[in-house]
């Protein structure tokens, strides 16, 4: 792991790829760190696409970056972000975000000319009250068996629409280990003034090429907001999943081919 020094927070962060490659970068979701975007992305970099600089970081807070409580809030974890991407590209990369990732990459892109923009149940404010969401969700298929059910945690079986094996191993594979009070102290004062301030995207300030994808069971993030966001920006497409929750990585079966040709677009056009 390496470190990028914002001025007021350390950021670690992983690298893969040559150094020289065209440069991707992933955010990840709350709670978690750069593991579960790693796990689940890297696959796709097998064979021709292993050309592409592959970046990982971990937010403030989370990970093994720095957990500053008095930076606690969506304001600085934004600037810290936006800090670490301006310090380590001459001009600013693609960016594939997840849940909490991709409202970070929606909104540093009101600033940022991102080339393109790969986000997945991107919520569209930090008030998760406001968001539109379905009342419950509908589990498309239960195949654990109750040993099974066992080894998986509260937020899986609250969010997952596929509960099988195939899921659970790969949700369980980005799964941030260890515990740490100062991230969870971090994390608690995030969410709680993220609530609080509720910010939210400006679509008309957003140039980025940019692709969402969604759950239509994803009771967290939910999935309508996002199609009225998308239909207010400039270059956007909107793909909607009615057999998905919130962990499409692992559930979407055309998640992968999605991915893939967004990234060839992505490449074909610098």
């Amino acid at each position: 792991m390496k470190k990028y020094y914002t001025g007021e927070t350390w950021i670690s962060y992983h690298c893969a790829g040559p150094a020289k490659g065209r440069p991707v970068v992933f955010l990840h979701g709350a709670t978690v760190d750069h593991v579960s975007m790693k796990n689940a992305f890297e696959p796709y970099f097998r064979g021709d696409n292993g050309g592409r600089r592959r970046i990982y970081p971990d937010f403030p807070g989370h990970g093994a970056s720095g957990n500053p409580l008095v930076r606690a809030n969506m304001a600085d974890l934004l600037e810290d972000t936006e800090k670490f991407l301006r310090g380590n590209f001459k001009t600013p990369p693609a960016v594939v975000g997840y849940s909490m990732g991709g409202f970070v990459a929606l909104k540093l892109a009101e600033k940022l000319r991102f080339p393109s923009l790969f986000l997945i149940v991107p919520p569209v404010c930090t008030d998760r009250t406001r968001i539109t969401r379905p009342e419950s969700l509908t589990i498309i298929s239960d195949e654990l068996t109750q040993a099974q059910k066992k080894t998986a945690d509260d937020r899986y079986l609250r969010l997952a629409a596929k509960r099988t094996a195939q899921t659970l191993r790969r949700y369980k594979a980005g799964i941030e280990c260890g515990f740490s009070p100062a991230r969870m102290a971090y994390q608690a004062l995030l969410f709680k003034s993220a609530a609080a301030a509720n910010l939210q995207i400006e679509p008309g300030l957003i140039t980025s090429r940019t692709e969402f994808l969604v759950g239509q069971q994803d009771t967290m993030a939910g999935y309508r907001d996002q199609f009225k966001l998308s239909s207010e920006m400039k270059n956007s497409e909107y793909h909607s999943f009615y057999d998905c929750g919130h962990f499409l990585p692992h559930e979407c079966e055309k998640f992968g081919t999605l991915f893939e040709e967004w990234l060839r677009l992505e490449t074909h056009a610098a």
